[in-house]
């Protein structure tokens, strides 16, 4: 350490002294992002031990982005192969890196929909926020930051076409969670077979239109009835910033043929 450098350290000590003896604490602006950032982390968490006594050895997560469900999935079932499928060059990159030396994570640079082939996706600013859907005014009002996006051409599969080629043997008792900002019904209608034989599927749902044309959880809720499930509650909901409105929600549906089955 050079002289400039420690006489700044012992001047910064001195007045962090100074300020807590008058009950000020002064903390730097990323410490505090980063503090509640790790917060959100363990809430997220938390949330998701509500499936934590469930046994799953195979695990779709649909909608990766940069593998922040992954690492819950790790942590909850370390056993478990876990599938990953990200279409967003860039976010994919992230996802990779994060996951490229876990064998039991394998990652996908593709979408999820009910055609195969290639479509133009709206890269958000945030691109948690990322959607094939424009983004509706809802979303706008509400996140701000994420309006702005680019448009990104990204490659699309069918989960039950996907399932055919890339499994083999059983993959029982099996865990699908779906968050495609409002494309959801796509993913289902593309992957019905494959949700047939998941014991739970976790669908981000919304109750408001976040995104343009995007089916609500009544139309969700209708689907996975149709395929033999029952709603079971949420891993989480979200509301408004006025607190008025539910937005969305992380839905839990559990597969009522299994239930029967493992009775």
């Amino acid at each position: 350490m050079d002289v400039k450098t420690g006489f700044s350290a012992a001047l910064s000590r001195v007045l962090h002294k100074l300020l807590n003896a008058f009950g000020v604490e002064v903390r730097l602006l990323r410490n505090i992002k980063a503090a509640h950032a790790e917060q959100r982390r363990n809430r997220e968490f938390e949330a998701w031990r509500l499936l934590q006594a469930h046994p799953f050895t195979f695990v779709l997560d649909v909608g990766a982005n940069e593998g922040q469900f992954a690492a819950i999935a790790r942590r909850l079932w370390p056993l478990a192969q876990v599938h990953s499928f990200e279409p967003l060059p860039d976010v994919f990159a992230a996802l990779k890196k994060r996951f490229g030396h876990d064998p039991m994570v394998t990652m996908h640079n593709i979408g999820l929909s009910d055609e195969a082939g290639s479509r133009q996706m709206h890269r958000s600013a945030f691109s948690p926020s990322s959607s094939l859907l424009p983004m509706a005014e809802l979303h706008r009002r509400e996140w701000p930051q994420s309006a702005d996006h680019t448009d990104t051409d990204v490659r699309l599969e069918r989960l039950d076409d996907w399932m055919h080629h890339a499994t083999t043997g059983s993959v029982s008792p099996m865990l699908v969670k779906i968050d495609v900002q409002g494309f959801e019904m796509a993913v289902i209608d593309g992957g019905a077979k494959t949700l047939r034989e998941a014991d739970y599927v976790v669908l981000e749902v919304s109750f408001h239109e976040l995104y343009e044309g995007q089916p609500l959880f009544e139309s969700i809720h209708d689907r996975m009835r149709e395929l033999g499930f029952i709603y079971r509650g949420n891993v989480e909901q979200f509301s408004s910033k006025d607190h008025r409105l539910v937005l969305y929600a992380d839905a839990v549906f559990e597969n009522l043929r299994k239930v029967a089955t493992n009775v």
